[in-house]
């Protein structure tokens, strides 16, 4: 998979394929309470970890995709997003995101996701998609603010549906429609609707 180049104007985050060398950061990352507890992860030793990243590496492009993030031109691992649990027949994959709290509240996430969601509806990923599906923690309202103002709808609340070791939490069910999307959406430079031409990339240069 060959690595995506920089959005244009070099400040946001770019995706890029998950290496071996990112497992110091990814460990950091992860064991970060800051970013644990509102992810709702279990405490995990260093087995554990390893077998998320590995999981992680080698997820069949087939049932999704998982990319790591590096921000502004820098090569450590800034955070994670992953499209898993890919059912093309229905046409609806699961969000899942996570950022080193350092690079919290500069709308970096929302940079993000806002070119990518048209870019998955139109076929990015090989085929169109027909919904986006987020699980958040009841308690995170961080994430929950960042996904109402991507147009993700609040579509209900699992009841003690996670276990921690604090005891049970809720878990909010989002989801985003492809008819939720606006029906114009900005051009880029190249004069193309979607991400792509806006972070500078081409189909040949995306995961297949």
């Amino acid at each position: 998979m060959a690595a995506l180049p920089l959005p244009l104007n070099g400040a946001g985050l770019r995706l890029d394929q998950l290496v071996a060398a990112d497992y110091p950061r990814y460990r950091a990352l992860y064991v970060d309470p800051r970013v644990a507890g509102p992810c709702g992860l279990a405490s995990g030793g260093e087995d554990a970890l390893r077998t998320w990243i590995d999981a992680a590496r080698s997820l069949p492009p087939s049932q999704g995709r998982a990319y790591a993030l590096r921000h502004a031109g820098q090569e450590r691992l800034a955070g994670m997003l992953r499209l898993t649990d890919w059912e093309r027949q229905a046409g609806h994959l699961t969000l899942s995101y996570t950022l080193c709290p350092t690079l919290w509240g500069r709308g970096l996430m929302a940079g993000c996701l806002s070119p990518l969601l048209p870019w998955l509806f139109a076929g990015g990923l090989g085929e169109p998609i027909h919904r986006v599906q987020a699980w958040v923690l009841s308690g995170n309202q961080r994430s929950r603010q960042l996904l109402a103002s991507l147009g993700f709808q609040h579509e209900g609340t699992l009841r003690g549906m996670l276990r921690l070791a604090d005891g049970r939490h809720d878990i909010c069910a989002y989801g985003l429609l492809a008819v939720d999307l606006p029906n114009s959406q900005p051009l880029c430079q190249s004069g193309q609707p979607g991400p792509a031409p806006c972070w500078g990339l081409h189909s040949k240069e995306m995961p297949a």
